[in-house]
């Protein structure tokens, strides 16, 4: 386990404020957040290479906070994975075992092992540098994996790889702390790849942790406006709210009322998920609990594999739902035809006011 207190750090132009956080034993925490948002820094202070102002960290009970790189236990993947060009591929991932003293027959076990784990095995002879991106990412993880360290900390490690490869890799390294079982702190600024990866996801800006939780629950109620544009999320509408009794709200968004489970007042920024926009024939509308009921004319459609997503005018807005294949041609969805539209009270998100 991994306990980040009151963490702050002084780089004279960028500082980490306060920061709180906890990585759980067996847990594959991603922290994202958009470049310069502080990272890395973070990386680097939990590992020992940055200094702190203030905080402690705490690693498995103890507090490392004064302790030297090499004592905290904490194995480290860069983003250029940092291998050693002189040695073999058997040679750099037996390079932290040999450090900690292990006898041959140990270090020659450990590494065919994890080379083995990692379908690394036919390259221990090579060079790293005359290997492709995925085969050193491999390497690089192996060598820290090998030492059996309390957390290993991987900084954007598949930044470098082109599209295909990094989707693979994300499946190798879920796959692979899912029969390891090893404690992760995974860097990144791609909300996908955090998706793929993360039991839980701390969202990062300007310094500070903005907010610690898991995928669904950041898209499902996201919280702060920075985050729906970071993620670059659909449906975001700036209105005037009024709170009705009961603890709801209308807001009104250009020509479209709706009503929020949310009390707020004044000016707001909402978000609703197209997941949550329910499409249905005129006239045939059946009894339902939603409190937001429009007309909608489709403008566009677009298909994003699995689904089709369904761009309606509503006025002067615009809302997408997405739909599978089978319901749009149930429903004959095409642009210019008018449909109705339902909303749950409860699906309209207050982020900011």
């Amino acid at each position: 386990m991994i306990e980040v207190r009151g963490l702050s750090v002084d780089l004279g132009e960028f500082r980490l404020r306060d920061i709180d956080l906890v990585v759980e034993d067996g847990e594959y925490l991603v922290v994202m957040g958009p470049s310069g948002a502080g990272k890395t820094v973070l990386l680097q202070t939990i590992l020992g290479i940055v200094r702190p102002i203030g905080g402690r960290i705490v690693v498995d009970d103890v507090d490392v906070t004064d302790f030297p790189p090499e004592r905290r236990g904490l194995s480290y993947v860069p983003q250029n994975y940092a291998l050693f060009p002189h040695m073999t591929v058997f040679e750099n991932i037996a390079f932290g075992l040999r450090l900690r003293g292990y006898d041959e027959g140990e270090i020659n076990e450990r590494v065919r092992t994890f080379a083995e784990i990692m379908g690394i095995e036919h390259l221990l002879h090579r060079n790293p540098m005359t290997l492709s991106g995925g085969e050193q990412q491999r390497v690089a993880l192996a060598r820290a994996l090998v030492v059996d360290p309390r957390a290993i900390l991987l900084d954007e490690p598949l930044s470098a790889l082109d599209k295909s490869r990094r989707i693979e890799l994300q499946s190798f390294l879920r796959r692979l702390h899912s029969e390891l079982g090893f404690t992760a702190m995974h860097v990144t600024h791609d909300y996908l790849e955090a998706s793929l990866l993360a039991d839980r996801i701390a969202v990062m800006f300007d310094g500070r942790v903005l907010r610690v939780a898991s995928f669904q629950e950041l898209i499902e109620d996201p919280s702060d406006e920075r985050i729906v544009e970071f993620m670059g999320m659909d449906n975001v509408l700036r209105g005037r709210a009024e709170k009705v009794g009961n603890g709801l709200s209308k807001v009104r968004i250009s020509d479209l009322e709706l009503v929020t489970a949310y009390e707020a007042e004044g000016d707001v920024v909402l978000v609703v998920r197209p997941e949550d926009i329910y499409i249905h024939p005129l006239g045939k509308l059946a009894p339902m609990s939603a409190r937001n009921v429009f007309r909608g004319i489709v403008e566009s459609v677009e298909f994003r594999s699995p689904v089709h997503v369904v761009t309606f005018r509503i006025g002067e807005v615009r809302l997408r739902s997405v739909v599978t294949r089978q319901s749009l041609e149930e429903l004959g969805i095409e642009p210019r035809k008018e449909f109705l539209l339902s909303v749950k009270a409860t699906a309209v998100k207050v982020i900011s006011q």
